[in-house]
């Protein structure tokens, strides 16, 4: 009779376990399945000299070009076209940098064939200067590009920011952390820059 009243109470701790299980992992899979439903954030949309802040940067888009002409120190070779975008920049750490080299990328598409910018100080020509903190500083990015690479009507560029902490959790020190996409800003191409 023990024997009977343990089996029947196993098995009751046997069915309760199972369906505990299969609860939790149709709930989970209820909640991933709402999850992947949700709709996918946007990226914001920044717009010719619209001030965007960047964790480390204020900047405003100034405008932008497409040439075949050398473009500040910047000379195309033949089947290939420079894009120049122009922005001011305001460093808003406590330190004097360099790091705006990494703030613009093209949509992948563009920016695999696209080789390292140039960027130049505009005001004295100065190529990737330190930027001084509280300076409000305007720079020409040149990239060179293959022509048919080249946009035609707009310039699209992924606007890359970085989060202060005050102790990271590696290096136990403050600094710009974790790259990530701040969002997009849209220059008009003009049609004679298109045309060169």
């Amino acid at each position: 009779m023990w024997f009977h009243v343990l089996n029947l109470r196993s098995k009751a701790v046997a069915w309760l376990t199972a369906g505990i299980g299969s609860f939790a992992a149709l709930a989970v899979a209820v909640m991933l399945g709402a999850f992947e439903a949700m709709p996918k954030q946007q990226d914001a949309q920044f717009t010719p000299n619209e001030t965007v802040d960047a964790g480390q940067w204020r900047i405003k888009p100034l405008g932008a070009r497409i040439t075949s002409e050398k473009a500040f120190g910047v000379t195309p070779k033949e089947g290939q076209k420079a894009i120049v975008f122009e922005a001011e920049m305001t460093n808003l750490t406590a330190r004097s940098t360099k790091d705006y080299y990494g703030v613009f990328h093209f949509p992948s598409a563009v920016d695999a064939q696209a080789e390292k910018p140039m960027i130049y100080l505009e005001r004295d020509m100065a190529l990737l200067p330190d930027l001084h903190p509280g300076m409000t500083e305007k720079l020409a990015y040149v990239w060179l590009v293959p022509a048919n690479a080249a946009p035609t009507d707009a310039l699209e560029l992924l606007v890359t920011a970085k989060t202060y902490k005050p102790r990271d959790n590696l290096t136990g020190s403050p600094g710009w952390y974790n790259d990530h996409t701040a969002g997009i800003v849209r220059l008009p191409l003009s049609a004679q820059a298109a045309q060169q």
